[in-house]
C-alpha cells in the first residue's frame, strides 16, 4: 500500500510484497545482509521462505546497517524519477559496496537468466580497500552467513556440502545441509529412504528430527551394514544428498549503469566496474558537501554581522516598510540565501508553493530570527559555530575521495560486526524456543563421535 503509493509501482502489489519479504529474510541461504528488518514471520530455512506469513500480518523497516551501506550524503546525488509529476525513487541507488555480490542474484527474464552466489561482505570490503590502495584483488569465493558446511572448488564451479558425524556403526548425525536444501524437503526425502522407493529396499531404519527454524539436526539410523558399505564406497554424501548440485559463476548477467544487460566473466569484472562508478560518485559527493559547508559558513557570517549591526544601532529593522528594509540589506552587501538545503526530487516533479518559496534565495534567514537572537551571547555562539564549520570545511577540502570511501567502509565494518552478532543472537533465541516442541521417532544413543571429512580444496568455511 504505502510503498506502491510512494514509488508509483504499477505492476501489481503481489510481486512487490514478495520482493519486500525477500529483502527482509535472513535465514541461511537467503541474504547475507537483509536490508529490511523482519518484524514477524518472514520465512525460515525449514521451507526456504515459503512459510512466511501473509503480508498483512508482518511489518518491516530499514535495518540499522542499511544506512551505512547507502549513506545519507549520497541522497542528493541520485537521479530521481518522476511519475506524472510525482517524485519517486531514484533510477538506481549507489551503495558503498556491490550488494549484488553480498546477497547474490538468481532469476530469469525474457531471453536472459542470471546466477550469482553470495559473497562475504568482509572479503568485498578488503578487496575494495586493496583497489583504493592500487593493489591487486584477491580471489573471492562464495560465502553464506551462518552456513556451517563446506564450499569447495570443483574445476570452474563450486560444490556445497553439508556436514555429518558418525555416532556408531549404523548411525550418523547430520548437522548441516547444502545451501538451499531446505529442512522440510530433506525430511520428506528421509521418509522416502525409510520406506524405500521404486521397489528398492529401504536404506535407513529410523531417523529423528531435532531441527529448529535456524538449525539442522537429524539423527539417522541405517539398516545393518549399510553405513559401512556407503563409507567404504565413498557414496554416503551422494546417497543422502549431502552434496548439492554444482553452482558456477559462468552465467552472471546484470544491468550496467546505462540500463543495458551485460555478461560478466568473473566476480572481479563486477568489482572493477562498480569501483569506477562508485569512485566518481565520491567526487560528486565531495563537491556537493564543500558547497553545503561554504553556504553554512556564509549564512553564519551574515547572521553575525546582521546581529552586531542591530545591536550597535547601525541597522534599524523596526518601523520600516519591507521593501525599504530589503533594499537596505542589499546595499549593505548581505547575501540572499535559501532557507535550507533543498530536498532531492525529480527534475520534472510538481513543486508545491511552500517548496518553491523555500528554494528561492532571500533574506528570510536573517529577518525570521527570533528577537532573543539579537544578543551578544548569540553572537559569541554563532562565532564559535562559524569556526567549527570552517574547520570542517578545511578537513573536507583536504580529504580525498579515496579517503572518504575508506571512512565509509570502516564505519560499515563496525556496523557489520554488530549486525552479525545481533542475527546470531536472534537465531539462538529462535532455536531455544523451537527445539523442545519437535517430535521425532525412536531415540538413538550417541556413543562415539568421529567427524567425517571429504575433500579436495576447501575455500571458505562459513
Amino acid at each position: 500500500g504505502y510503498v506502491s503509493e510512494q514509488s508509483a509501482y504499477h505492476h501489481g502489489e503481489a510481486s512487490l510484497m514478495g520482493t519486500i519479504i525477500a529483502m527482509a529474510q535472513n535465514y541461511v541461504g537467503s541474504n547475507n545482509i537483509n536490508l529490511l528488518f523482519p518484524a514477524g514471520q518472514f520465512g525460515t530455512r525449514l521451507m526456504g521462505g515459503k512459510d512466511s506469513a501473509s503480508p498483512r500480518y508482518i511489518f518491516t523497516r530499514l535495518n540499522e546497517i542499511t544506512r551505512s551501506i547507502f549513506p545519507e550524503h549520497d541522497d542528493h546525488l541520485l537521479e530521481y524519477l518522476d511519475d506524472d509529476g510525482q517524485s519517486i525513487e531514484p533510477k538506481w541507488y549507489m551503495p558503498i559496496l556491490p550488494m549484488v555480490l553480498v546477497n547474490g542474484s538468481d532469476g530469469i527474464g525474457t531471453g536472459w537468466s542470471t546466477s550469482i552466489p553470495n559473497y562475504n561482505p568482509s572479503d568485498i570490503v578488503d578487496n575494495l580497500k586493496r583497489m583504493l590502495a592500487g593493489e591487486p584483488m584477491e580471489e573471492m569465493h562464495p560465502w553464506y552467513n551462518g552456513f556451517n558446511g563446506v564450499i569447495e572448488i570443483a574445476g570452474k564451479s563450486y560444490e556445497c556440502q553439508g556436514t555429518y558425524e558418525e555416532v556408531d556403526t549404523d548411525t550418523i548425525r547430520i548437522t548441516e545441509l547444502p545451501i538451499r536444501t531446505w529442512t522440510q524437503n530433506y525430511k520428506e526425502f528421509l521418509e522416502e529412504c525409510l520406506v524405500g522407493a521404486k521397489g528398492k529396499a529401504p536404506i535407513i531404519s529410523d531417523y529423528r528430527d531435532h531441527s529448529g527454524d535456524t538449525t539442522v539436526d537429524f539423527t539417522v539410523k541405517f539398516e545393518e551394514g549399510v553405513l559401512d558399505t556407503l563409507l567404504k564406497s565413498n557414496t554416503l554424501e551422494k546417497k543422502l544428498k549431502l552434496t548439492s548440485k554444482k553452482f558456477s559463476t559462468t552465467n552472471m548477467h546484470l544491468f550496467n549503469a546505462d540500463g543495458e544487460i551485460k555478461k560478466y566473466d568473473s566476480v572481479e569484472d563486477i568489482m572493477r566496474e562498480f569501483f569506477d562508478m562508485r569512485l566518481s560518485y565520491y567526487h560528486k559527493r565531495k563537491e556537493w558537501l564543500v558547497k553545503v559547508k561554504r553556504e553554512e559558513v556564509q549564512r553564519i557570517s551574515n547572521r553575525v554581522r546582521f546581529i552586531l549591526m542591530v545591536i550597535n544601532d547601525e541597522l534599524v529593522v523596526a518601523k520600516k516598510k519591507k521593501a525599504v528594509l530589503l533594499k537596505e540589506l542589499e546595499d549593505l552587501k548581505f547575501d540572499k540565501m535559501r532557507a535550507s538545503t533543498k530536498k532531492p526530487k525529480a527534475k520534472n516533479a510538481i513543486v508545491t508553493e511552500e517548496e518553491e518559496e523555500d528554494s528561492k534565495a532571500s533574506y528570510d534567514y536573517l529577518l525570521s530570527m527570533p528577537l532573543w537572537n539579537l544578543t551578544m551571547e548569540k553572537v559569541e555562539k554563532l562565532k564559535k559555530e562559524e569556526e567549527e564549520r570552517k574547520q570542517e570545511l578545511n578537513i573536507l577540502l583536504e580529504t580525498t575521495k579515496e579517503q572518504m570511501w575508506i571512512q565509509d567502509l570502516e564505519e560499515f565494518e563496525q556496523g557489520l560486526s554488530t549486525f552479525q552478532a545481533s542475527v546470531a543472537k536472534s537465531n539462538k533465541q529462535t532455536t531455544r524456543k523451537s527445539v523442545g516442541t519437535l517430535k521425532g521417532k525412536k531415540k538413538v544413543t550417541k556413543k562415539t563421535v568421529t567427524k567425517k571429512t571429504t575433500a579436495t580444496k576447501k575455500t571458505t568455511p562459513a
